[in-house]
């Protein structure tokens, strides 16, 4: 069976960074290149996006499990399905491209410290975009809303859009441990090199958790 959708992120080989500054705004870019790239691109494989390493994969402190995540202002909405690693070091991002993945090994959203690493396709063969094809259009100060599954809600407020090479998403900071609570979602991003195994750049959209 041929792999669906085009965003894995390999999990070998990270040094976790710590970073409590959040990372740096990127939104004079335009990654609406990445999205235009997606929806004409043939399917393909994924190059390398290096996250934890195994030995880090140790869960969390208990806190509520995410069960959906909302962008208002994007009309986005997406179910929360928790996953892990596939043997061969990627993660297992949801196969339906309407779905999410919240990265089991990283905080829950809600935690005291650290990322909450929330994953996507930005496309999928056959079935078109992907729902986080949409986070190019995101704006700095958008909100962003994580309901969980004791029927809490988390409430984020968007501060970076980025585009990381796929062999520098490990060192980004994207899924550090510790430091001020944050939100992560990321998905592919352009250039999409056949011959280079996929989409060679991550889009990482960071979001920082607002007081209640």
């Amino acid at each position: 069976m041929g792999i669906v959708g085009v965003c894995l992120i390999v999990l070998l080989g990270l040094t976790l960074a710590r970073d409590d500054s959040g990372a740096p705004a990127d939104f004079g870019a335009d990654p609406a290149r990445a999205v235009e790239q997606a929806a004409s691109a043939p399917p393909a494989g994924d190059g390398p996006s290096p996250a934890p390493a195994a030995a880090d994969q140790t869960r969390p402190p208990a806190v509520p499990a995410p069960s959906s995540v909302r962008i208002p202002r994007l009309r986005l909405r997406a179910p929360i399905d928790p996953v892990g690693v596939a043997p061969d070091g990627q993660v297992v991002v949801p196969e339906d491209p309407d779905r999410v993945g919240w990265y089991r090994f990283s905080p829950s959203p809600g935690a005291g410290a650290g990322s909450s690493v929330i994953v996507g396709h930005v496309d999928a063969t056959g079935r078109g975009l992907g729902v986080l094809a949409a986070l190019s259009e995101v704006r700095e100060g958008d909100q962003v809303a994580v309901d969980r599954q004791d029927g809490s809600t988390v409430a984020y407020r968007i501060t970076s859009r980025r585009t990381v090479a796929k062999s520098a998403l490990g060192e980004s900071g994207a899924f550090r441990r510790e430091g001020r609570p944050t939100l992560t979602l990321i998905t592919c991003a352009a250039p999409y090199l056949r011959e280079a195994g996929g989409y060679q750049n991550n889009l990482v959209v960071t979001a920082v958790a607002v007081p209640r």
